[in-house]
């Protein structure tokens, strides 16, 4: 189980109406989640009027925990388990969740991320076509907290190429690529149109990035070691999320 503190703002320049609307948040977390209201904020600035307020919520499974992070996209401060263990299973489950819920955001309003792709520097890829890292070193990462992960990303590109070099040069520095895969969809007299698979070694925190920014179509967490998130983690999980939905409902609203 899951306990956490969740922060619930809403602010305006109309009182009865933060009023009206803060109850309704309430009464729906209440409802929907079992929420048990600890206290409330009230704070008026000016023609500025802000209500918050302070919830406990549990959640039964990690699922639950994002599923809610995603759809309310409240502050979160975790309060319990100090660590979270689970299944390759669970969290990939989690993390297929994340990837269905963008990708539904996305194609509605035809929104996504500006991945940055750093600049270039000398990449041989022959070397990461022949697989970077051997059995020991992969050994050696996994007894670190790195997860061997398997992403596969359909993407296209001015060549096989380019696209190889912005995959490496966008995913996170803290990530370990071993090997990388690609397998044309359909060919052209000019471009790359395909898949490409990437084997890495990363952190769960990066798998949680890698699923929303990348929107990947497949993702394979391979063995059967248990994974482990600290408190932190999985605050730090729950406020990423929250925060990227925020920032595409952003984005949709300037459209308008």
């Amino acid at each position: 189980m899951i306990e956490v503190i969740v922060y619930e703002e809403l602010r305006g320049n109309k009182k009865d109406v933060v009023e009206e609307e803060f109850e309704k948040a309430i009464n729906e977390l209440k409802e929907k989640y079992n929420a048990k209201l600890l206290s409330i904020e009230n704070e008026e600035e000016g023609n500025l009027y802000t209500k918050v307020g302070e919830l406990e919520i549990k959640f039964e499974s990690f699922l639950d925990y994002i599923d809610f992070c995603l759809k309310h996209g409240a502050d979160v401060e975790v309060i319990s388990p100090p660590k979270l263990k689970m299944d390759s299973k669970e969290f990939g489950n989690a993390i297929a969740h994340i990837i269905q819920f963008f990708s539904n955001f996305c194609k509605k309003y035809n929104v996504g991320f500006n991945v940055v792709v750093r600049e270039e520097k000398d990449i041989d890829i022959d070397k990461y076509r022949e697989g970077i890292y051997d059995e020991d070193d992969i050994h050696e990462l996994q007894e670190e907290g790195y997860l061997r992960v398997k992403a596969v990303f359909e993407v296209e590109g001015k060549s096989e190429e380019v696209v190889i070099k912005n995959i490496i040069l966008s995913l996170d520095n803290n990530i370990h690529i071993n090997k990388i895969i690609t397998k044309v969809l359909e060919d052209r007299a000019e471009g790359f149109h395909g898949l490409v698979a990437v084997d890495m070694l990363c952190k769960p925190f990066e798998i949680v990035e890698i699923a929303y920014k990348f929107l990947p179509v497949a993702v394979v967490i391979e063995g059967d070691k248990e994974i482990e998130l600290d408190i932190s983690e999985l605050q730090d999980i729950g406020n990423e999320l929250s925060g990227a939905v925020f920032e595409l409902s952003h984005a949709v609203k300037l459209r308008r």
